[in-house]
């Protein structure tokens, strides 16, 4: 008799479910990741900037020039705040889809270790049931040449 588990569907959907929620966590570290480079990118974009304007500045720059750069700052300043927000947005976002990770992970453990657990059982009582058989066999044996 082969070993059986009644919750095996269980178990394969709990893994199954494990998988996407890992699956999906590591798009939200993709999203982390997307952020952080686009948080670097303007700041780098930013120094760039104000390089440009100061080797403007000392090189004698019109009005015209010193209000663009100073919109183009501007500009940077509020892309910069708002790539911050998205950042910290997908952090949170990354720290949830974890949770909903290990929540999912610690269920198929949970059923892994009660299959673990009655497998083990199984094949003590297996062991056991043939030990049993060999030990009837034996005296079955030994009974016949006492009569034989």
């Amino acid at each position: 008799m082969a070993f059986e588990f009644s919750l095996e569907s269980v178990l394969r959907l709990r893994l199954s479910q494990e998988r996407q929620e890992q699956a999906r966590l590591e798009i939200a570290a993709q999203q982390v990741q997307l952020a952080q480079e686009r948080c670097e990118a303007i700041k780098k974009e930013k120094l760039e900037l104000d390089a440009k304007m100061l080797a403007a500045l000392q090189a004698g720059m019109t009005s015209a020039e010193l209000y663009f750069h100073r919109t183009s700052k501007a500009g940077l300043e509020w892309a910069e705040v708002e790539a911050t927000q998205a950042l910290e947005e997908a952090r949170m976002q990354w720290n949830e889809q974890r949770l909903k990770f290990l929540a999912a992970r610690r269920d198929r453990e949970l059923l892994s270790s009660i299959r673990e657990r009655r497998h083990e059982a199984y094949v003590i009582e297996q062991n056991r049931r043939e030990q049993q058989q060999i030990d009837d066999l034996f005296a079955m044996r030994r009974n016949q040449n006492k009569i034989g």
